[in-house]
């Protein structure tokens, strides 16, 4: 009793360590919770730095910003369809140009493939496949996490994105990652959160050369719970995000270069 007093008093005097305790919380709620206030606070201290220290689009045209399958669409959606439908369809009693309406959505359908694939794959390797490491009670993947949220908010401080910033001004950029950029973020630490229990191998410290095995690497991580709950949620903000990021990609034409 007096030892949990002590530590309550503890964490009264230091909210940061009970912050800190939220990272290893065997709740994945909590443990989201815990990597949402660090990952803000990291965010909010690389968005300083970019924004005061950085020139504005120091980070453009760069593998921060560009995608791995590219952006690239199609000029033949529209063409196809209205040769198909005719210059206007109807739905309902609403009528809609055909080849307008099939270029913009056929290619924000693409588009949202292209991201949601670019995005995936970077969380097969940096988060799945870390995840399967651990040193001490920190699964790899973390320290990746840590290192895109600073990322991010040096992309955004610098108004790196290759959108417009809304009001054409650099602290808008602001505005752009909450159109997107923000649940990209999200859908990653729900991905986190759900997976740090697939370890395979684990080190005391980062000077111990001794990893002792966990299970199989090959070994399907099973999901049960709240952790299965937190996973499809992650997959589908990934989908949600990659969705609001082709609408800009095609409202502002960048699909066609």
């Amino acid at each position: 009793m007096a030892l949990a007093k002590h530590e309550r008093t503890v964490e009264q005097k230091h909210p940061l360590l009970r912050f800190g305790k939220l990272l290893f919380s065997e709740d994945v709620y909590r443990r989201v919770g815990g990597y949402l206030l660090w990952g803000l606070l990291f965010f909010a201290l690389a968005w300083v730095c970019g924004y005061f220290l950085l020139s504005e689009g120091a980070l453009k045209n760069t593998w921060l910003v560009d995608k791995i399958f590219g952006i690239r669409g199609s000029d033949n959606f529209g063409m196809e369809w209205a040769n198909r439908l005719g210059e206007t369809f109807k739905i309902f009693k609403w009528e809609f140009n055909t080849a307008e309406t099939f270029d913009t959505w056929g290619n924000i359908f693409l588009v949202t493939l292209k991201t949601f694939a670019h995005h995936f794959l970077i969380v097969l390797i940096f988060i799945f496949f870390l995840n399967r490491f651990k040193v001490g009670r920190f699964p790899l993947a973390l320290f990746y996490f840590l290192l895109y949220t600073i990322l991010t908010g040096l992309v955004v401080g610098t108004d790196s994105y290759p959108y417009p910033a809304q009001g054409l001004t650099r602290i808008g950029a602001l505005v752009t990652f909450l159109r997107f950029g923000l649940w990209v973020w999200f859908s990653y630490t729900l991905l986190l959160a759900s997976t740090v229990n697939w370890t395979w191998l684990q080190a005391e410290s980062f000077t111990d050369s001794s990893w002792q095995k966990q299970g199989k690497f090959w070994s399907w991580a099973r999901l049960v719970g709240e952790d299965k709950e937190v996973f499809i949620f992650g997959l589908l903000f990934l989908l949600v995000s990659s969705f609001a990021e082709a609408r800009l990609i095609v409202f502002y034409g960048q699909h066609l270069f």
